[in-house]
């Protein structure tokens, strides 16, 4: 079948409750009590389909220690998890987002698979890959269960498909994910002592509001910063920022200039 066949196929499996999920994933959109909505060719094209997950209890999820991902999922997006929670009238902690990537019997698995779930951990912090039946064997599974993705594959029967395997942590860790330690030992190694715990806690902090911004410039959104983040802000315009790269840069193209290669290994 084509993409769009796949597609209705799959949505009317979602619909029935009919995705057979044996690997004890516990994925939210194969319980029948939750509200799911779906929305086609999500984000401006980009998935060809974002899943809502609405799981609607009194629990707070984001004060559960079994719950952590949650936390960080709504500090990483708040604003669209608040969108979603202003139009469906429920509790921003009560939404899971999944991006969608259909690949059927059409279609070739190719260089590109990897950046197209890529592409949805960045946004959503996970990836579904949905797999026609043709896709679904034994040599390509090898391959596919080693990318971070929650992969289900389609059975031939009916609208049955079926979890193969289970990716279901949520990445909230930004493009560069700096290691404390290997930073101390940097900044030491320059001659920077004090305030380190401090420095390194705010460049974590500019990371996630510079990664709030590119979502809100790729795909025209609220990027929804805390009071804090705002705070933050405020306070990062007010530091010097004038630094005379271009002498700097000039004094260690002479400094190199009578140095051996060998010096430099």
């Amino acid at each position: 079948m084509n993409e769009s066949e796949l597609k209705d196929i799959f949505v009317s499996s979602i619909e029935s409750g009919h995705i057979i999920d044996n690997k004890g994933g516990n994925l939210p959109f194969t319980n029948p009590k939750a509200e799911i909505r779906i929305k086609s060719e999500g984000y401006f094209g980009q998935f060809d389909l974002v899943l809502a997950v609405l799981q609607r209890n009194n629990t707070k999820a984001y004060q559960s220690t079994e719950h952590i991902g949650t936390y960080y999922e709504i500090l990483m997006r708040t604003g669209q998890l608040t969108e979603i929670a202003r139009t469906e009238k429920c509790r921003i902690d009560h939404i899971s987002l999944y991006p969608v990537e259909l690949k059927s019997n059409c279609d070739t698995l190719d260089g590109r698979l990897p950046n197209q779930i890529m592409n949805g951990i960045l946004t959503f912090g996970r990836s579904i890959l949905v797999l026609d039946k043709k896709h679904v064997h034994k040599d390509s599974l090898k391959f596919l269960r080693l990318l971070p993705a929650t992969i289900i594959g389609y059975t031939g029967i009916k609208d049955r498909f079926r979890v193969l395997s289970v990716f279901d942590r949520n990445i909230n860790t930004g493009i560069f994910n700096l290691s404390k330690r290997r930073f101390t030992k940097t900044l030491l190694d320059n001659g920077i002592v004090d305030g380190i715990d401090r420095i390194y806690l705010r460049l974590l902090t500019l990371q996630r509001i510079s990664q709030k911004i590119v979502f809100n410039e790729l795909y025209n959104s609220n990027p929804g910063f805390l009071k804090e983040e705002i705070e933050f802000l405020h306070q990062f315009s007010t530091i010097k920022s004038a630094m005379t790269y271009r002498k700097q840069i000039a004094s260690y193209i002479q400094e190199s200039e009578y140095k051996k290669m060998t010096d430099y290994l």
